[in-house]
């Protein structure tokens, strides 16, 4: 049997490459291709984070594998490694974060939109079978973003120095803590969540080769969502509104002047996979996404050095959205 590629002369395998790498404050992620194609993630927390990634045990691992067990997108626990970080086998080098900024919209995912929204419909399904399993003792503990916001949003810390009033209109604040409190409390109508589902956390399989021929893309293979960091007891807007606030962003941010219908579909895709009453849904996703927009103005001006200015364009939509969900 020939050696690998790129072996040593004894035939090991290669040393596996870092195809990309990258830290803040808050988190540190390093990614690796190894020689069978798939890509090592391993994630840590930042040397400013407030708190350490969430204990895993193995009734929640197995609760959690349990909601992921339909074909298609699938919730990738994560194994402990040293320092407090977590492991990842994923599929791809990058996440759909980082394709859309790359590349400019929906089109720069393998697959093109079409794999977007197959993926989001599919995140959308796990998220709801996630947050109908009865939530287990361990897991009833608040979002840590949502104690982090919260803990700024009253006047408990600040963000690179600034307040949040700083940051965000004054009348935006009080709803945003409202809702923040709400979310970081224990209440009934909490469910297992994720805790943080971001488009940074969705990982596609890199299928450039696969990709279909028409516009709309397809074949964009299996996607993982990486899960575990943050598992918690939360209401259900707190999943749906991460992504939805991040494809926002994203619309705000890349797609001005594109048809809006480029970034409504991905998130219409997010809704129908959840399921349950649309309306409700989306008067929650409001909510959701004005906390992690202002969230992400908090962690930008927190964990990126002279963030401060770019926090206050994010400070700028969450208003925007705050005052649309309360009028």
């Amino acid at each position: 049997m020939s050696a690998a590629p790129n072996a040593g002369p004894d035939g090991e395998a290669p040393d596996p490459a870092v195809v990309d790498a990258y830290a803040t404050g808050l988190l540190a992620t390093t990614v690796t291709a190894l020689p069978d194609g798939g890509h090592h993630w391993l994630r840590r927390p930042g040397p400013r984070a407030p708190e350490p990634f969430t204990p895993i045990t193995a009734r929640l691992r197995a609760l959690v594998e349990r909601a992921s067990a339909a074909p298609g997108t699938r919730l990738l626990m994560g194994a402990a490694a040293p320092d407090g970080a977590r492991t990842y086998a994923a599929p791809g080098p990058y996440s759909v974060a980082h394709r859309l900024i790359a590349g400019g919209g929906p089109h720069a995912v393998p697959g093109g939109p079409r794999a977007l929204h197959d993926t989001l419909r599919e995140v959308g399904a796990l998220l709801a079978a996630l947050h109908a399993t009865p939530v287990p003792e361990e897991a009833r503990r608040p979002a840590r973003a949502a104690v982090r916001l919260h803990a700024w949003l009253s006047g408990s810390t600040t963000a690179g120095g600034a307040t949040a009033a700083d940051l965000l209109d004054g009348a935006a604040v009080g709803p945003l803590r409202v809702w923040a409190a709400a979310a970081a409390r224990p209440a009934t109508g909490h469910v297992l969540s994720h805790g943080a589902p971001g488009l940074g956390s969705l990982v596609l399989a890199d299928a450039a080769d696969d990709t279909a021929d028409d516009a709309d893309g397809a074949g964009a293979g299996a996607a993982v969502l990486l899960t575990g960091e943050d598992l918690c007891a939360a209401p259900p807007h707190v999943d749906l509104g991460w992504i939805a606030g991040e494809l926002a962003e994203f619309r705000w941010l890349l797609g001005a002047a594109a048809d809006p219908r480029v970034w409504q579909r991905p998130l219409d895709a997010l809704l129908d996979g959840y399921g349950g009453d649309p309306a409700t849904a989306r008067d929650g996703c409001v909510r959701g996404a004005a906390l992690r927009i202002a969230l992400h103005a908090h962690d930008t001006a927190a964990y990126l050095p002279d963030g401060v200015g770019t926090a206050r364009r994010y400070g700028v939509l969450a208003t925007a959205l705050t005052e649309g969900a309360v009028a």
